[in-house]
């Protein structure tokens, strides 16, 4: 999904007084993203809807609006006294905006503090006080945040399914069908027919071979992430690689995906490919 229309699902979410409030925003460039939210706060807080200028979107562009903290990291870390400052200045209600709006750049860079200072509007939320936390590491953010807040991948660019398997175009055409196609094999086969197919992987070039066992993975680690995270479900070219894994056992999920790491491994170690891949399908559970 690309960003304009993450944002018009955003505004249309306030228009119709069903808006979540706080939005963890995963993004490639925090500067964008940053410039992006601060339209969606004044669409959302605007007198005249975006016809003509108002005083609220003035000041929202002039930095200067009372009801709008942004907060970014002091040195290596946000600390504890930035998120104090938010929690004091909005303990009353919006001085001139119909909401009071607090953004975290870099949320990741959250200490432990004032992570869990911030839960005090996660956990307790009031209706006039909305937040954004933009950040390029999902992962780091703890688990408490990540789970009271609306999620988007709002990423800049391409932002294609090559850059979500991490491969170029060419790598794409070589390997992406067959790695698609085995990995559904991979699911109830019995091994005496998965072994077959090991003939039709050993056969290939090890740079090959490698990237098939990097891709198989890669959909595991997307499938991980989207039932434990709640990623990628507004991105219409992973539906395929989800289908591909028949399993939501994030038990099973995460031994495959050790198999497939170690086989990896063994594969830029050991000279015998044939081996290595006969042992892939044995190991398989």
């Amino acid at each position: 999904m690309k960003t304009d229309e993450i944002k018009e699902i955003i505004l249309q979410s306030f228009h119709e007084k069903n808006n979540s409030h706080a939005f963890l925003l995963v993004t490639n460039n925090v500067h964008e993203c940053l410039h992006d939210v601060f339209d969606i706060v004044k669409k959302i807080n605007c007198l005249n809807h975006g016809n003509d200028e108002c005083n609220i979107c003035k000041t929202i562009d002039s930095h200067t609006n009372p009801d709008l903290i942004v907060v970014k990291p002091d040195g290596k870390e946000i600390k504890k006294d930035q998120i104090l400052n938010i929690i004091s200045l909005f303990s009353t209600k919006p001085s001139i905006s119909k909401f009071s709006t607090y953004v975290i750049c870099d949320a990741d860079k959250m200490n432990d503090f004032s992570a869990n200072k911030i839960l005090k509007f996660l956990e307790e939320p009031e209706g006039s006080i909305v937040g954004f936390f933009i950040t390029e590491s999902l992962n780091a953010i703890i688990p408490t945040i990540r789970s009271r807040c609306e999620i988007y991948n709002y990423y800049f660019g391409s932002n294609s399914i090559l850059d979500l398997l991490e491969i170029n175009e060419l790598e794409y055409s070589k390997c992406y069908d067959l790695a698609l196609a085995i990995t559904k094999k991979l699911n109830a086969e019995p091994k005496y027919s998965l072994m077959s197919e090991s003939k039709n992987i050993s056969k290939r070039e090890r740079d090959e071979i490698d990237l098939i066992f990097k891709l198989i993975k890669r959909f595991y680690v997307l499938k991980y992430e989207s039932i434990q995270l709640c990623l990628y479900g507004n991105l219409d070219y992973v539906t395929n690689i989800f289908d591909a894994i028949e399993t939501n056992d994030v038990s099973v999920i995460v031994k495959r995906i050790k198999i497939l790491d170690n086989i990896i491994n063994e594969l830029a170690v050991y000279v015998n490919k044939d081996l290595i891949v006969n042992k892939f399908f044995l190991l398989w559970e």
